[in-house]
Formats: structure tokens, C-alpha cells, sequence
């Protein structure tokens, strides 16, 4: 029970931090989902996918809560977590601006929030913070450093592959162009932010949280990382060819309709796929199994 109050504490007060810290988060996040998809409803099966990847270290969280003091314990953690709360706050106007900033504010607003009521978990909830935080943050450097290339390499392999579907499409780099069935003219390109670049670092910040869940090895999880960039970016060719051959069946209008949600539902597809994969795969690290023989005693 104490555990449970002190965690509903935790989020409650991250909440109101939140609103001071990134207010123009929700508008943001709104934004960018209701243009792509028209509904916030997609955000639903990720969001419980890392609540779950969170969940399954309950125990631990219980047990680091445990230990907790009073209100006077650990003061220099609970000083350090109001340091971060009012610097965030200060930075709003910066942080404000972009989707990407916002949300990294919004994490830190969490984990300072969890030094404030709860520092006994301040390391339990660090490496939390960190992914989720270079999650948020990473696909907009990514984009701007590997968004073109791979674009490039999206459109090569996507030329191939409907050379061997069978249907006509001109490309020009990473433009293209073909004839619809019923004589439209559908053209477009294929943008950075149509190539891997999100869904591959999604994948990554969900196995980097399984990595810490589950306690693999660096081996098996880097080859299950190396697996899914290679995987994903042939997956993103396979859905570029599906969406030319919608717009080459039933115009642009249908293409472009199809467009995000064909990216999402194989992302989701994917990640669901590795899921039990990566449950399977390898072993426990070393630190882990030496944890767990400190606990059982």
C-alpha cells in the first residue's frame, strides 16, 4: 500500500511539474499524431507496451521505496531533484518550441520529480530516464544526420523490388512517378522522414528497456539490435512497394491514406514479433545473475 502511494504521489506531482515545465506538450504530441493519423488512439498499444517494460521491475521499485526515509532523508537528492524542476521551468520557453524538446523536458520532469518524493529510486530510475529521453530526442538528430542516405537506400531497394512486382514506376532519385489504373498521374518522394530512421530508433529505445528488464547480455541484445536496423530498413522497402502499388491500384488518394498507418501496424508488427524472440535469446547477464543470488539470499 505504501508503495502505491508514494508511486501515485510520484506521477502526481511529475504531473503538475509538467505543466509548468512543458506545457505545450499535449498540443504538440496532438498535433503531430492527429496529422499523421487523425486520432491519438495509435498512441495507445505503445504506451502500454512501455508501461508493461516498466512493470516488470516492480518488485525492485517496491524494494528501493522500501528503504525509503522521511521527508528529511537524502536531502541532497531531493535538493538536486527541485534544482533540475526549477531549471526546466526557467528553460520552458526553449523547451517549449519543439516536439522533441518538450518531450525531453517532460522526462527529466519525471525523474526529478522521483528524487523529490522518492530519491531512494533516483539510480533504479536513471537508466529509465536516459532511454527515454534519447528516445525522444534521437530520431531528430538521426534525421538530420542519416535521414538523406538513407531515403537514398529506401528508393534503390524499392525500385528493385517493384521491378519485380511487375508494375511500371518511374524513378528519379528518390522521386518517383507511375500511372494509376484508372490514368492518374501519382508521383511523390521518398522524404527522410519517410525512411527507417523512427521506427528504427523506437525499436532500439523498446529493446534498450528490455535489455534492462530483462537483463540480457550485451551480446544478444546487440544482435538483436543489428537484426531490427537491417530488418526494419528492408521492412521500410516492402512498404513503400505496397504503398506504390495502392497508389498504381486505386490512385493517390488511397496511397497517401494508407501512408502512416501501413508504417505503424509493421512496426508494431515487427516489435510484437522480436518480443518473444528476445525472451528466448541467450542468457541473463552477469550482473544480473549475481543480483539475483544477492536477493535469494
Amino acid at each position: 500500500m505504501r508503495v502505491g502511494i508514494r508511486v501515485l504521489l510520484w506521477i502526481g506531482v511529475a504531473l503538475v511539474l509538467s505543466a509548468a515545465t512543458a506545457p505545450n506538450f499535449p498540443s504538440l504530441v496532438n498535433q503531430s499524431v492527429g496529422d499523421s493519423f487523425g486520432s491519438l488512439f495509435v498512441a495507445i498499444p505503445i504506451v502500454a507496451l512501455l508501461t508493461l517494460v516498466f512493470a516488470l521491475r516492480w518488485k525492485e521499485l517496491a524494494r528501493a521505496i522500501g528503504m525509503e526515509g522521511g521527508p528529511s532523508s537524502r536531502l541532497t537528492m531531493r535538493l538536486a531533484g527541485g534544482t533540475v524542476a526549477v531549471a526546466l521551468i526557467l528553460a520552458e520557453p526553449l523547451t517549449g518550441e519543439t516536439l522533441a524538446a518538450s518531450g525531453i523536458a517532460v522526462v527529466l520532469t519525471f525523474y526529478s520529480a522521483s528524487l523529490l518524493i522518492n530519491p531512494s529510486t533516483a539510480r533504479f530510475m536513471l537508466p529509465y530516464a536516459a532511454v527515454y529521453g534519447a528516445a525522444v530526442g534521437a530520431p531528430a538528430v538521426l534525421l538530420w544526420a542519416l535521414g538523406e542516405p538513407l531515403a537514398v537506400l529506401s528508393s534503390g531497394l524499392s525500385a528493385k523490388l517493384v521491378g519485380l512486382a511487375g508494375f511500371h514506376v518511374v524513378w528519379q532519385g528518390t522521386q518517383f512517378q507511375l500511372l494509376s489504373k484508372s490514368g492518374e498521374v501519382v508521383s511523390g518522394a521518398v522524404t527522410p522522414g519517410c525512411s527507417s530512421v523512427s521506427s528504427v530508433t523506437m525499436f532500439l529505445g523498446l529493446l534498450a528497456l528490455m535489455h534492462i528488464d530483462m537483463r540480457k547480455d550485451v551480446r544478444t541484445t546487440a544482435k538483436l539490435a543489428v537484426t531490427g536496423v537491417l530488418g526494419l530498413t528492408l521492412l521500410n522497402s516492402v512498404r513503400i512497394l505496397i504503398l506504390l502499388w495502392v497508389g498504381y491500384q486505386y490512385g493517390s488518394a488511397a496511397l497517401w491514406g494508407v501512408h502512416d498507418w501501413l508504417g505503424y501496424a509493421f512496426f508494431l508488427g515487427f516489435f510484437l514479433a522480436a518480443l518473444p524472440i528476445y525472451s528466448r535469446m541467450g542468457g541473463n547477464s552477469v550482473s544480473a545473475v549475481a543480483s539475483s543470488r544477492i536477493v535469494q539470499a
